[in-house]
């Protein structure tokens, strides 16, 4: 049954338990859901750590916390899939909708995650795809005083920099992240915002530690500065959402992603918004992102001619995804997530080429986790 606006008073289940950024995507499906069937009962389920995301969208009538699903474990998730579903038989539940990268939904991923999370539901996705963002008015004064105490208006320029990204889509470090912001703030001119979960504390005023900030709160923060340095993570899409301003981008990627591959400009492209005020370094050194980042702030335009990189197209995570889909016995999956991907970059050599790997590992690796799992050596005699 899937909703329409003939099917009022619904009660229909959004699964997106984590993390921030993908939640983030999502809250485009939820929209969606609102506009197909404006009269639903919308809930969202989703893990706790996430779900200051989704607070006060107006989208949502209910949220569903998944307190026992343990992030990234397919047996956790398995579970509590198979109780969803079982609500659902019973009457709980008009309609479930389950978007995560995960399990069999693996498949879904073609190198861009925000078109791998809309395939989750079964419509196409027709209202905006910005993140839907709505900001309590104390989380806008926090950020406020936050300005204030740092005198950032005292600033010619405030760069955010997205410095420790958890999404695995940049090779910056805390080290190095502090080095750059030192160079760019040397004459007095410049301030950066140093954003993440981790605390600085550096005596210079002009680098600001921004642990103290939400991400939510961190949105609203755009509206005080002038350029993003991001790594593809949580404050780089945040920074694209209802609540923020739409910031110059220099994004710090990294060359060789163990497995998600997200960078922006694909999904920029792949949703038709412009790519104009978008710099991406995928191979890069302290200096050059200095240098890169100087003559941004006086001329994008330039800058990007200059030192702007092509994120090459890799497939580095298929091989993964091929594996876990036949060690899940889902082969209708491991068909579905070669469709995807031909249909997106047709046949592309090294696609196949990693799909192939994945079935050729597939029998060594399943021999060796029954020995791990079966068999515990501890080397003593």
């Amino acid at each position: 049954m899937l909703p329409n606006k003939h099917n009022d008073h619904l009660k229909i289940l959004l699964v997106q338990l984590y993390s921030n950024g993908d939640c983030l995507y999502a809250t485009a499906v939820a929209r969606q859901i609102r506009h197909d069937c404006p009269n639903c009962k919308l809930t969202w389920a989703i893990a706790p750590f996430c779900k200051n995301i989704i607070s006060n969208n107006p989208y949502i009538d209910d949220v569903l916390e998944a307190t026992h699903v343990i992030k990234d474990n397919v047996a956790s998730y398995r579970k509590f899939k198979k109780q969803l579903l079982k609500q659902k038989k019973s009457g709980e539940w008009d309609e479930i909708f389950f978007t995560n990268l995960i399990n069999s939904q693996l498949a879904n991923y073609d190198g861009c995650v925000r078109s791998s999370i809309f395939r989750g539901y079964p419509k196409a996705i027709t209202v905006p795809v910005m993140p839907v963002l709505e900001l309590f008015p104390q989380e806008k004064e926090k950020v406020r005083k936050f300005a204030e105490e740092h005198f950032l208006q005292s600033f010619k320029n405030v760069l955010l920099f997205e410095f420790a990204p958890q999404s695995g889509q940049s090779a910056m470090t805390p080290a190095l992240a502090i080095e750059i912001a030192e160079a760019l703030t040397k004459d007095g001119t410049n301030a950066v915002v140093l954003s993440s979960a981790l605390t600085i504390d550096h005596p210079s005023p002009g680098i600001i530690d921004g642990s103290s900030l939400s991400i939510r709160e961190t949105a609203y923060l755009t509206h005080y500065c002038n350029m993003l340095l991001g790594s593809s993570s949580g404050i780089t899409w945040i920074s694209t959402s209802s609540a923020a301003k739409q910031l110059p981008m220099v994004q710090l990627l990294n060359p060789s992603p163990k497995s998600w591959d997200n960078p922006v400009s694909r999904d920029f492209d792949r949703f038709g918004m412009s790519t104009a005020h978008l710099i991406e370094l995928v191979h890069y050194d302290k200096q050059l992102v200095i240098a890169c980042t100087i003559n941004a702030l006086q001329n994008f335009d330039e800058a990007k001619k200059e030192y702007g990189q092509q994120p090459p197209l890799r497939f580095n995570a298929t091989k993964n995804i091929v594996y876990n889909l036949l060690c899940y016995g889902n082969f209708s999956a491991v068909t579905r997530h070669i469709r995807i991907n031909t249909g997106a970059y047709g046949y592309n050599i090294s696609f196949f080429s990693q799909a192939i790997a994945g079935f050729l590992v597939f029998p060594f690796r399943l021999i060796r986790n029954f020995f791990k799992k079966n068999f515990h050596f501890s080397g003593k005699p």
